[in-house]
């Protein structure tokens, strides 16, 4: 498959004239972006400097941090907001690993930053998986559908691991800032030059999905699970607007106002409640992103 979906200067306009209007708004504290109808955000909980996301099974929300402290673990439907484990080395990846596939333990939280890739454990105690084995920073990471680790490198590269040391799967034109990878393993990668480019499970290029997004790390992608109204596209954070992608190719514009966090530290990630939750670092919260009623 090779889809190419430019978003087109016309549509790139009005997103910039939709920023001009809600700016007002979007400096005022405690504001939301806006959504286009049939969609409802609220505040899912406020935490410190959140980055990456992950959900684990149990509805626990692990929450990245931007550098040097520890991470926030958020209890089902949004509360206790708590620090979790020891403090961590630029801990804005998190991936909870709930069955010990990389960490060896049930239910632990696997956090990359720097050389290092670690795990914190259900007892708040944590230990290092990899370190110094070739990748430079981990920016995003996911499992695929049979189990394995992928993971983004600023190199930049993609690495894989079914538990012993990474290796490295492929190679991408630019530095990622966020991948997802859908029911077929093919991996959609979110890269610094405003493409969105798909590659099947052993690596190979499969096409560009999307371009013509923002650069400048500020690109955050999640794919719809078929469930909560969502169906089965392809969701993008793009600088401050929202974009949702069909399958047959159709780009359009769900939400904008919305703010990014340092570089590469945006989580968008769907729930087990199959709505779509968004870290607003600027504003020390989690947004929750719903259809219809908003259950």
């Amino acid at each position: 498959m090779n889809m190419r979906y430019r978003i087109s200067g016309l549509a790139r306009l009005f997103c910039g004239m939709m920023a001009i209007v809600l700016a007002a708004g979007a400096a005022s504290a405690g504001s939301l972006p806006r959504l286009v109808d049939g969609y409802r955000i609220g505040v899912y909980a406020h935490v410190d400097q959140p980055t990456k996301l992950s959900f684990s099974h149990d509805g626990s929300l692990y929450v990245g941090r931007d550098a040097g402290n520890r991470i926030h673990k958020i209890g089902p439907g949004g509360h206790p907001v708590v620090e979790f484990g020891p403090e961590q080395l630029d801990p804005d990846a998190v991936l909870a690993d709930d069955d010990g596939r990389i960490s060896g333990h049930r239910y632990a939280v696997l956090v990359g930053g720097g050389t290092i890739l670690a795990a914190i454990y259900r007892n708040q105690q944590s230990a290092v998986i990899f370190d110094n084995v070739g990748f430079s920073d981990v920016d995003d990471m996911k499992f695929d559908r049979n189990g394995r680790l992928v993971f983004a490198d600023d190199a930049p590269l993609v690495w894989a691991s079914t538990g012993g040391p990474p290796t490295v799967l492929f190679s991408t034109p630019s530095r990622a800032s966020s991948l997802a990878i859908d029911d077929d393993n093919r991996i959609f990668i979110a890269l610094n030059d405003g493409t969105i480019r798909i590659y099947d499970q052993n690596g190979q290029p499969a096409g560009i999905f999307a371009s013509g997004l923002d650069t400048h790390l500020n690109l955050y992608i999640a794919l719809g699970e078929g469930r909560g109204g969502f169906g089965r596209f392809l969701y993008a954070l793009s600088g401050s607007t929202l974009w949702r992608f069909t399958p047959n190719g159709r780009a359009t514009v769900i939400g904008t106002g919305f703010s990014v966090g340092p570089s590469t530290g945006t989580g968008l990630v769907f729930g087990p409640d199959h709505a779509l939750y968004v870290s607003d670092f600027p504003g020390n919260r989690i947004l929750r992103i719903s259809r219809g009623n908003g259950d």
